[in-house]
């Protein structure tokens, strides 16, 4: 399968910073038709190409259909776990990922199966691109910075940032934070790989949430690495509140997923997606286990 993304490429090639440039340059967050943020990555040193840089990922992944573009041979089989479940999955080597002058040399990556949906994302960059550096995510500025450590973090924190020490989970390294859905407290994923927020149905239970009520409606099925179907209700969740900051009318789905099980965080517990970030900057520190949340630059509160 070749896959078509031209228009997506010419934004991308204008704004990205070239590889090896070592630039702190801005590099544009662009959305891709199935509301997914990607940015310009360059792989073994060609591209750009579009990645979601996911901070619910702990490797880096390729899909299939761009592995076959790049005539990659694949390497031994890995188990796979994602927000449906594990999976066993081809590997890959690369020589290099890229982002914003940050590279990853030798790079291991997940081969993942092609999308459903109308993606066009060529992979996925994790946090092992990131690890070592602070990235910036200032989502209504549509930008994201990588600032090798160490690094001065005044100018890059907003003004009044709230910090929060992420927590841990029991089957991976993605970073959770306190989180309450109508005054209930649970525990959500830090995940910009997510274009939506995801809640468990016990979370929404105890947080008077009733996805079987006319507010809520059928959403299109999440498949995951796995390719499994997970069936959800997308509807009003009422006021979610974390980092110091109020929704008071969010959406989200509710759905039942594995990941939720395979945490070891209990039972209220909720993904935390682009959707609910979409207005503020973030910024990110993962081997450190800090992220922060304030105002974006562009003036959104």
């Amino acid at each position: 399968m070749r896959m078509k993304f031209s228009s997506l490429l010419a934004g991308l090639a204008a704004l990205g910073a070239m590889p090896g440039s070592g630039a702190r340059a801005e590099v544009p967050l662009s959305l891709a038709k199935d509301n997914h943020l990607v940015v310009p990555a360059y792989v073994n040193a060609a591209g750009p190409y579009p990645f979601i840089l996911d901070t619910g990922a702990d490797e880096s992944a390729i899909y299939a259909w761009f592995a076959a573009q790049l005539k990659l041979a694949a390497g031994k089989s890995a188990d796979l776990s994602g927000q449906t479940g594990t999976t066993s999955t081809p590997t890959y080597r690369l020589e290099s990922i890229t982002v914003d002058g940050r590279t990853l040399r030798n790079a291991f990556a997940y081969g993942l199966p092609n999308r459903h949906d109308a993606g066009e994302e060529a992979g996925v960059a994790g946090n092992d691109l990131m690890d070592g550096a602070i990235v910036v995510f200032d989502f209504p500025c549509r930008t994201v910075t990588l600032h090798p450590k160490p690094t001065d973090l005044a100018p890059l924190l907003p003004p009044r940032a709230t910090e929060i020490r992420g927590g841990t989970i029991r089957d991976g390294t993605l970073l959770t934070l306190p989180i309450k859905v109508n005054g209930v407290r649970g525990v959500a994923f830090l995940d910009t790989g997510s274009r939506d927020s995801r809640i468990s149905p016990a979370f929404a239970a105890v947080a008077g949430i009733d996805p079987a009520g006319p507010a809520f409606r059928d959403a299109e099925p999440v498949f995951g690495a796995n390719s499994k179907a997970v069936p959800s209700r997308i509807g009003p969740v009422g006021q979610v509140r974390f980092a110091g900051i109020t929704l008071a009318n969010a959406t989200a789905r509710v759905m039942d997923l594995a990941a939720f099980r395979s945490a070891g965080v209990g039972e209220r517990v909720m993904i935390l997606g682009t959707d609910l970030m979409q207005d503020y900057r973030l910024v990110y520190d993962h081997a450190a286990k800090r992220i922060w949340f304030g105002a974006s630059a562009c003036g959104s509160e």
